[in-house]
C-alpha cells in the first residue's frame, strides 16, 4: 500500500471508529447530535473501504479486532467507574471489549467474499449469541443506531433489536459497494415503516385509559444504602430510609393507583425481622398522622420489610412494588415484592425473582472466584429465578430486575403471558456519574417497543420515567441523582406487535434460512455476481 493511500485508510478508520463508538442515542444529548442515522447508514462502510484494501488476512482481522474494541471502550466507559466496583471491574471490561473486537475481526474476514445477506446473517447470529457466553452480555447491539429517532426506533417492533443490528450492516455493505439505490432504500425504509406505525397509533394514545404511577426515586449511593465497615459514615439505617420514602410519597396528593419502589429499595431480605413495632408506627405516623398503619399480624415484637410494604399498600390504598432481597429455603434471590391493599396479611403477597444475574456481583459462576469477590465484600449470592410472573393490578404486570430488561425475550414472555404494562426496578448507582444510565434506558425503551406496551421504571439511581406504547416519554425526572417521586398518567394503550409473535427468533432463523441459501447457491448475492 502507498503511503498516500495508508494516510486516506487511516482517515476513513478514525473518522469512521467516531462515527460508530458516538453513533449511539444515548450520546444524542451531547455534540454528537444526528451521527447516530450516519452511523446506521455508513459507520462500518467507511471503515471497510479502508481495511479491506489490506489484502494481507492477518493484519486485516487485527485491524478489525482493534478498531472495533476501541469503539467498545468509547461507549462502554461507564465501566471505569471503579468506586464502587474496585479495579477487577477494569478486566471485566477489557475481556468484553476484545471479545466484541474478535466478533467484528471474524465479520470483516468475510465480507468481501460471502453475499451481503450473508453477512449480516453472520452478524446477526454472533451478536444474538453475546446473550449466552461473554457471561451473558446484552448491551451495543449495533442496531441501537437505529434507535434515536422516534420513527425509526418503531421498526424494532417487527424483528427486534437484532433485526435492526441486520438491518444496518445490510444497509452499510450496500454504500461500501456504491450500490447507491439498494442503499437509499434500505436507509429510508426504518423511517417510513415507523412513521406508518407512529402515525396509526399516536392519535389513539390520548383516548385510552390511564393509570396513576408513583414512581420512587430513592437517590442513594451504595454506601448509603448497605452498611460498608471502611465507609461507616455514609451508612442510613434501614428505618431512615423508609422514613424518607414515606415522607415523599406523603407529600404526592392525588389517589395513587400503583406506587413502584426500585431495586434493592432496602437493605436486608423480605423476612428479615429488623424493625420494632413502636418505631415502625412512630415514623408512619409521622408521614401519615391520620392514617393507622401498623397491621394486627399476631404478637410479634419485630417486623420485616415485608411488613412495611403492606403496611403502605393500605396506608396508600394503592397496589405497591418494591425491589427487595428475598430470602426462601436458605436460597437469596433479587427480588420483586408485589402488595394490594385488598390483601388481607403479608402471606397474600406476590414475589418474582430476577431471572438474568450479573456474575461475580451477584451469582458466582466459579467457585474459584470466591477469594476474588471476598476482597470487595461479596460474600452471598443469589439464585436464579426460574420463571416470569404476572402481577394483577388493574391490569396485568410484568416486573423486570435491572439489567434483564434489555433481555428481549425475558420481556416478550411476560407479555406473552397477558402483560398490558411493564414495571422495571433498577439501581445504576454501582456506575455513578457515567452514561450507563442512558444506555441501560436506551436499550429497555427498545425492548419495550418491540414489544408493544408502556414501561414505567424506578431507579435508585438512573432514569426514573413513564413511557407509552411507543416509547414516548410521558413522564421523566431529569436528575438521576436527588431524591424525588414521579407521579405519571400511564396510557394503557397497546400495540401487537411481529415481535411478540416471533421474538428474536424471527431474525434467529431468517439469518440461518439465508446463510443456508447462500451456501446452496454458491455465493451468489442480491447485490452482486461474484
Amino acid at each position: 500500500m502507498k503511503f498516500r493511500d495508508f494516510l486516506i485508510s487511516l482517515l476513513f478508520a478514525l473518522v469512521s471508529g467516531l462515527v460508530v463508538a458516538f453513533g449511539q442515542p444515548a450520546w444524542s444529548s451531547t455534540w454528537v447530535v444526528g451521527i447516530a442515522p450516519v452511523a446506521a447508514v455508513g459507520g462500518f462502510a467507511l471503515f471497510w473501504k479502508a481495511a479491506c484494501k489490506i489484502y494481507n488476512l492477518k493484519k486485516r482481522f487485527f485491524l478489525a479486532v482493534a478498531w472495533f474494541a476501541v469503539v467498545q471502550l468509547i461507549q462502554l466507559s461507564w465501566m471505569t467507574s471503579i468506586e464502587f466496583q474496585g479495579f477487577y471491574i477494569l478486566v471485566v471490561y477489557g475481556f468484553i471489549a476484545l471479545g466484541l473486537g474478535l466478533q467484528f475481526g471474524l465479520l470483516t474476514l468475510l465480507v468481501d467474499r460471502i453475499p451481503f445477506v450473508a453477512s449480516a446473517s453472520i452478524w446477526v447470529l454472533l451478536e444474538w449469541s453475546r446473550l449466552y457466553v461473554l457471561c451473558g452480555f446484552s448491551f451495543n447491539p449495533v442496531g441501537m443506531a437505529l434507535t434515536a429517532t422516534p420513527f425509526s426506533l418503531q421498526a424494532v417492533s417487527y424483528f427486534g433489536i437484532f433485526g435492526l443490528s441486520f438491518w444496518v450492516i445490510l444497509t452499510n455493505l450496500a454504500v461500501w459497494k456504491k450500490c447507491w439505490k439498494a442503499a437509499a432504500l434500505m436507509a429510508i425504509l426504518p423511517y417510513l415503516l415507523g412513521a406508518v406505525q407512529w402515525g396509526m397509533h399516536r392519535s389513539r394514545l390520548p383516548e385510552s385509559p390511564t393509570l396513576n404511577v408513583a414512581l420512587v426515586q430513592t437517590a442513594l449511593l451504595p454506601s448509603q444504602k448497605v452498611y460498608f465497615p471502611e465507609r461507616a459514615s455514609d451508612f442510613i439505617s434501614p428505618p431512615e430510609q423508609w422514613s424518607r420514602i414515606l415522607q415523599m410519597l406523603s407529600k404526592v396528593k392525588e389517589p395513587l393507583d400503583i406506587v413502584v419502589l426500585p431495586e434493592a429499595a432496602i437493605p436486608y431480605t423480605d423476612q428479615y425481622p429488623l424493625y420494632s413495632k413502636e418505631v415502625t408506627a412512630k415514623i408512619f405516623q409521622k408521614s401519615f398522622p391520620k392514617s393507622a398503619p401498623i397491621l394486627a399480624e399476631g404478637k410479634l415484637e419485630k417486623v420485616s420489610n415485608k411488613y412495611w410494604i403492606h403496611a403502605l399498600s393500605k396506608v396508600l390504598n394503592a397496589d405497591v412494588i418494591v425491589g427487595l432481597d428475598g430470602e426462601e429455603e436458605g436460597r437469596y434471590y433479587s427480588s420483586v415484592f408485589f402488595a394490594s391493599p385488598g390483601f388481607a396479611s403479608q402471606q397474600e403477597m406476590s414475589r418474582y425473582d430476577k431471572q438474568i444475574l450479573l456474575p461475580l456481583a451477584e451469582y458466582l459462576p466459579f467457585q474459584s472466584l470466591k477469594a476474588l469477590t471476598k476482597i470487595y465484600g461479596i460474600t452471598q449470592f443469589f439464585s436464579h429465578g426460574k420463571e416470569s410472573r404476572l402481577f394483577y393490578s388493574k391490569i396485568p404486570i410484568s416486573a423486570s430486575i435491572c439489567y434483564e430488561e434489555t433481555f428481549g425475550h425475558i420481556l416478550r414472555r411476560g407479555r406473552k403471558e397477558g402483560a398490558a404494562l411493564f414495571v422495571n426496578v433498577t439501581n445504576d448507582n454501582w456506575y455513578p456519574h457515567s452514561k450507563l444510565p442512558q444506555q441501560h434506558f436506551d436499550l429497555a425503551k427498545a425492548q419495550a417497543v418491540a414489544n408493544g406496551i408502556p414501561l414505567v421504571r424506578a431507579c435508585n439511581a438512573g432514569i426514573t420515567c413513564a413511557l407509552d406504547s411507543l416509547g414516548h416519554e410521558v413522564a421523566l425526572l431529569e436528575e438521576w441523582d436527588k431524591p424525588a417521586v414521579l407521579v405519571a398518567k400511564v396510557p394503557l394503550y397497546s400495540i401487537s406487535t411481529l415481535y411478540t409473535l416471533w421474538g428474536d427468533q424471527g431474525i434467529i432463523i431468517t439469518s440461518i434460512v439465508l446463510l443456508t441459501i447462500c451456501a446452496i447457491i454458491n455465493r451468489k448475492t442480491l447485490f452482486q455476481n461474484h
